[in-house]
């Protein structure tokens, strides 16, 4: 790219020069050249950004040194846009785990002021999001007894406990660990996810206390006692969905979650609907959250284990799958292990100031996006803009129906699901549609970690399996374009001759099936076999347990007067044959750089067909 030309290098030698010219002493020597040097610093940090920006993502700590003006109004209007976003939403997520609504702000709050300085992504905005917050509820809701008080110590328990865990990944480079959380069980937990969220809200829909929490006992409830169901609460509640339904279907630019509030807190004072029984959110004290270390018995924070594992895996998996997706679309680089320290920082200083766990936000991090925003300068000014929030305009919430909140997240479910990517693994990848919808299912039915945890155990034994049996094939001529697969996986490739292709490393989990496929394919040939040509382009990597196999497969083939021969073997699949000594064993003259190679050398060592 073109390097930016500018005359102030120069001018900083000059000035340097004039001074040791005119005897300038050293002690002011400073005052003529730190300007001309910083301006020369500029010019070449100008330089170096414009270079790229796919090279060496940096940490947070760099965004005041290398900050420029042009970018200001863009993060101010993205941080405003945000937060506007943002408060509606949170004050809904406390709502979801049964906690007071200052809590949701308090879990806004601080980790837009820490994760800014850790993070490689410029552009992600953490917070509490709709997906943690349905896996911490599972949580704490069991051990709260509803009080609110000790579900919000059990919630900051959850944050520290899921940052420590964040923080010792990424000490021991753990970021890959993520990729294990495959899009099939993504899917099956949205989705489970999303059914849970809309049936816990059926209280506040309704208009009535429900007993049960868990997803079908709650449902069964909720349906055994739909008569008893407070109807003008009802149907103010289905209006305000049929409401944000059509303005993200036909004004998808106008924050929904702002217009919901602003018409139902308007009409709660227009018509006094507490009156008519429709309870609303009510007081709830301001201010900043202060320091506070939260307490729990030793039982509870051993029961609260499973589900940090649970938070701590899924808040970095959104958190650096946001991030990689804003990277692609804006052509820049970010640190998996980076983004597990940024994580693991704000979620610890949450724990330590009432907030629960957070992770990246698609919607705020998408409005960031779109309204300019291009540093972590956004986070900041969307962290003033809370803080004021809290400071001065607290009291506006008091009269906002509590119905409206049960909407906001009953919509917000509705968009967990992944309806193309469900539809897409339903039509081509039957066994992955399998495994998201038994994830589904063990989410509904026994937890949402359960759930993951079993979704992640089917995706490795489908893998395993997977490896244990791959493909394979007999290579057939095809005129004039050499030997190739063409979906043959028995017969010969010609007589006496049988070139066999395996589509994977060879392994010990996979090393006898090769075995049993080699001795059922020689058994099944019409001809005697004389040469085994072995089609290695695939087998990428070979390990002991398959290196014994190949020697008792060469002694027992050469029993048999079969020569094993090797095409396409790559450079680290010869080497490692070589240092084990199979090499010497099957011979040199036995490894050919390709099939049509190997097939004129048989033509020539037998003339007439066998």
């Amino acid at each position: 790219m073109r390097r930016v030309k500018s005359g102030h290098g120069r001018r900083f030698l000059l000035v340097k020069r004039w001074c040791k010219q005119h005897s300038v002493p050293r002690a002011l020597r400073h005052v003529f050249v730190f300007p001309a040097m910083c301006r020369h610093q500029r010019v070449k940090d100008a330089e170096t950004s414009n270079l790229t920006t796919t090279q060496n993502p940096s940490t947070g700590l760099r965004l005041f040194r290398d900050y420029r003006r042009q970018w200001l109004a863009g993060d101010v209007a993205a941080g405003i846009s945000g937060c506007l976003i943002m408060i509606p939403s949170v004050i809904a997520y406390a709502r979801l785990t049964g906690l007071p609504p200052e809590s949701g702000l308090y879990a806004a709050l601080v980790p837009l002021l820490v994760y800014p300085f850790f993070t490689s992504s410029p552009q992600v905005i953490v917070g509490p999001d709709i997906a943690i917050c349905l896996l911490m509820a599972s949580a704490i809701a069991p051990l709260a007894g509803g009080d609110p008080k000790h579900a919000a110590a059990l919630a900051a328990i959850l944050a520290l406990a899921s940052g420590v865990l964040l923080l010792l990944g990424s000490r021991f480079k753990l970021g890959k660990a993520a990729d294990f959380l495959s899009k099939p069980v993504l899917v099956g937990y949205m989705t489970g996810a999303a059914l849970i969220l809309a049936v816990s809200q059926l209280s506040g829909l309704l208009g009535l206390s429900l007993a049960k929490n868990d997803f079908f006992p709650r449902l069964i409830e909720a349906f055994s006692r739909r008569h008893e169901a407070h109807l003008p609460t009802l149907l103010f509640g289905l209006s305000l969905l049929a409401l944000i339904a059509g303005l993200r279907r036909f004004a998808p630019k106008v924050p929904a979650a702002i217009v919901v509030c602003v018409a139902a807190t308007a009409i709660s004072v227009a018509f006094h609907l507490e009156e008519k029984g429709i309870a609303v959110v009510g007081a709830f004290p301001g201010g900043l959250p202060g320091w506070a270390l939260p307490r729990a018995q030793w039982h509870e924070i051993h029961s609260l284990l499973p589900a940090a594992i649970g938070i701590a895996f899924l808040t970095y998996t959104e958190g650096i799958l946001l991030a990689r997706a804003f990277a692609a679309k804006n052509s820049y680089d970010v640190a998996p292990n980076q983004e597990l320290t940024a994580l693991g920082a704000a979620n610890v200083c949450n724990g330590f100031f009432q907030g629960f766990p957070v992770t990246g936000s698609q919607s705020r991090t998408t409005i960031n996006d779109q309204a300019g925003g291009k540093t972590q300068m956004a986070s900041l000014v969307m962290a003033l803009c809370v803080a004021l929030f809290l400071l001065f305009l607290t009291p506006l919430l008091a009269r906002l129906p509590s119905v409206t909140l049960a909407a906001i997240l009953i919509y917000g479910g509705w968009n967990l699901v992944e309806f193309q990517a469900m539809k897409r693994i339903y039509r081509h990848y039957p066994g992955a549609a399998a495994i998201a919808a038994l994830t589904t299912l063990g989410v509904l039915a026994a937890g949402v970690v359960a759930g993951i945890l079993l979704g992640v155990i089917l995706s490795l034994l489908t893998l395993i399996d997977r490896i244990s049996h791959p493909p394979d094939a007999v290579l057939r001529e095809v005129p004039g374009h050499g030997f190739h697969d063409v979906g043959e996986t028995a017969g010969q490739t010609l007589p006496g001759l049988l070139a066999y292709r395996f589509y994977a490393p060879l392994l010990f989990s996979n090393c006898g099936y090769f075995s049993e496929r080699v001795h059922a394919l020689i058994a099944a040939c019409s001809t005697p076999v004389r040469w085994l040509l072995l089609d290695a382009q695939a087998i990428t990597d070979i390990d002991v347990t398959a290196v014994e196999m190949l020697h008792a497969l060469h002694k027992e083939l050469k029993d048999k007067g079969i020569a094993l021969k090797i095409a396409h073997a790559n450079r680290p699949l010869r080497a490692l044959l070589q240092c084990t000594g199979l090499e010497g064993e099957i011979g040199e003259e036995s490894f050919y750089s390709s099939v049509h190679e190997c097939v004129e050398s048989f033509q020539g060592a037998f003339p007439f067909p066998r």
